[in-house]
């Protein structure tokens, strides 16, 4: 069984998800391995070796890394200074996170038509619309972080409506893993406002900049482990996008997405090479049938 391992290399953790049979009609997303960040110089090679050792108790022992096609994505700025070099060598270097997620989107936009991303992460919020007739538009929206700094965030929501829902000591909800009821309501509360005042901003109903026509959007997914790693994370997302409904896109056109198994930057860097095995991950991650 072939291997191919990518790692996600984040500011916070760093994940490596493997897969099997990329090349087949069968392609498997085997497991994955997660540690944290850890970075010494600008050398990341001991969280790697972590998340490796990590995916090993999953999936049982790699193999020899020089012999497995080794993918990397990366949301860490300045990315080109990063120390990697050694016993990890990566194919086709280190392809930054907003590329491959672009990369996923591309691939949607040829299969299916007009797509919108919305990948609600750790620091920010980025958005992908794919559109006919446009060229593909990424807005990045760093004060719309949701895990590891949200206060800019409760500030576009207002602290007197997060202290209302959750009370004066709401700071003490804030984790990167919200694991009490507490914690989990808070999270849905600010993700959802992430998405909706990002949509806003990317359409361009906010004012920030042209409007944008996304009245012809067939699919709209939803990635990002600050939404995927919510229990109810599908029904936030449905929630949030259908109070756009009819100011930006028809009801009755579009299709409300999950990737539940946060797979869309992995298999990004996955297209030029998996193509197909690349689509038909991405299909099962978004519970959509073949």
């Amino acid at each position: 069984m072939q291997k191919v391992l990518v790692a996600e290399i984040g500011d916070d953790t760093i994940v490596v998800k493997a897969f099997a049979n990329l090349d087949t009609e069968n392609p498997l997303l085997l497991g994955q391995g997660i540690s944290l960040t850890t970075e010494y110089d600008g050398d990341y090679r001991t969280g790697l070796q972590f998340a490796l050792t990590d995916l090993e108790k999953d999936i049982g022992p790699v193999g020899c890394l020089g012999d497995i096609p080794f993918y990397a994505v990366s949301s860490v700025p300045k990315i080109h200074t990063m120390k990697v070099n050694g016993p990890i060598v990566f194919t086709g270097g280190i392809l930054p996170a907003t590329e491959a997620i672009m990369k996923a989107a591309k691939l949607i936009y040829e299969e299916v038509g007009e797509v919108l991303v919305l990948d609600v992460g750790a620091i920010a919020t980025n958005l992908y619309s794919l559109t006919s007739g446009l060229m593909p538009q990424r807005t990045v929206e760093e004060d719309l972080g949701v895990l590891i700094n949200p206060l800019p965030l409760v500030k576009l929501i207002g602290e007197n409506r997060i202290v209302e829902h959750h009370g004066e000591e709401w700071e003490k909800l804030i984790t990167s893993r919200p694991e009490t009821p507490e914690q989990m309501v808070f999270s849905a509360e600010i993700t959802s406002a992430a998405i909706t005042i990002a949509l806003k901003r990317h359409s361009g109903v906010s004012g920030n900049c042209g409007e944008r026509d996304l009245s012809n959007i067939r699919w709209i997914v939803g990635t990002g482990v600050a939404l995927t790693q919510l229990p109810n994370g599908l029904e936030i997302f449905q929630e949030s996008i259908m109070g756009m409904a009819g100011t930006l896109f028809s009801e009755e056109k579009i299709a409300i997405l999950l990737d539940k198994d946060c797979i869309m930057s992995s298999l990004g860097s996955l297209t030029a090479t998996y193509r197909k095995a690349a689509w038909q991950l991405m299909r099962e991650s978004f519970g959509v049938e073949n």
